[in-house]
């Protein structure tokens, strides 16, 4: 039987600023997950990542070891991984800059009858998303300086490579969920698309 969990997905550091709470497909695979947060919280999506669970990491192939299909996200799904409400997994993303985010599986119910397009989707969240290379320590610092001035002067976007004077002003407060949930399908799969290219 095909199930639905419920994530609440929050960025370690960053966590009463920049959550979100999904749902998602018990057939995904670890990559799509991957490939989902780094969508909703607006990444540039250009360093490797790992999801962990239960002290096993699970990774990207990689020409430096080797890796076991069955620690591949490429290969398990989360239905592999048994999980029950309350369990927890951790992506780590840019392993230099060590951003991390926390997953929690918050429920788990039986997927309705013809229903597995709908997924994955984000239901509720805060924080327009996180800034790649930057510490989550670093981003709380503009964090402050924004609810302390009211306004921001960094100018970033996660579709962009750098930092230049045509980017728009980052701003946390600025998340639209509804404009999140219409691209969210598209950009995963660019992303999905630039790591797949990597692996072969």
């Amino acid at each position: 039987m095909t199930n639905v969990y419920t994530l609440k997905i929050t960025y370690v550091g960053c966590e009463n600023k920049i959550w979100r709470e999904a749902k998602i497909s018990s057939n995904a695979f670890l990559c799509d997950l991957g490939y989902m947060i780094l969508a909703t919280f607006d990444t540039m999506a250009y360093h490797l990542f790992a999801i962990s669970h239960n002290g096993i990491s699970y990774e990207l192939p990689s020409d430096e070891e080797d890796i076991p299909d069955d620690r591949m996200v490429f290969t398990v799904r989360l239905s592999e991984l048994g999980l029950k409400i309350g369990d927890k997994l951790m992506m780590e993303y840019d392993f230099g800059c060590c951003q991390e985010f926390e997953i929690e599986v918050t429920g788990i119910e039986p997927m309705g009858r013809g229903q597995g397009r709908a997924y994955p989707k984000i239901v509720a969240g805060e924080g327009r998303g996180i800034i790649d290379d930057m510490s989550a320590d670093e981003l709380m610092d503009i964090i402050h300086r924004i609810d302390k001035t009211g306004s921001c002067d960094i100018r970033y976007s996660g579709d962009a490579a750098s930092f230049v004077d045509d980017l728009p002003t980052w701003d946390y407060r600025k998340y639209d969920i509804k404009i999140d949930h219409a691209l969210l399908k598209g950009r995963m799969d660019i992303i999905a698309d630039g790591y797949e290219e990597l692996s072969e």
